[in-house]
């Protein structure tokens, strides 16, 4: 399992949220996640539930405006 697989299953919200932030936003476009990618996050985070429901739907919000 990666290291950010392992960090989004793990840490608390607010740390998830710093990186998702810079995963889906802000790093360089040969670094950025594939749809994919991002679909596993969403599904991780939409069943910790709580906190993370909202984490899920950035993830959501990020697909519907990524993919085609």
């Amino acid at each position: 399992m990666s290291e950010l697989l392992n960090l989004i299953q793990t840490e608390s919200a607010g740390i998830v949220a710093e990186t998702l932030d810079f995963w889906l936003y802000e790093c360089s476009i040969d670094e950025a996640p594939d749809a994919a990618e991002v679909a596993q996050w969403r599904d991780i985070l939409s069943a910790r539930g709580g906190k993370f429901a909202r984490l899920a739907q950035i993830c959501q919000t990020w697909l519907d405006e990524e993919t085609p």
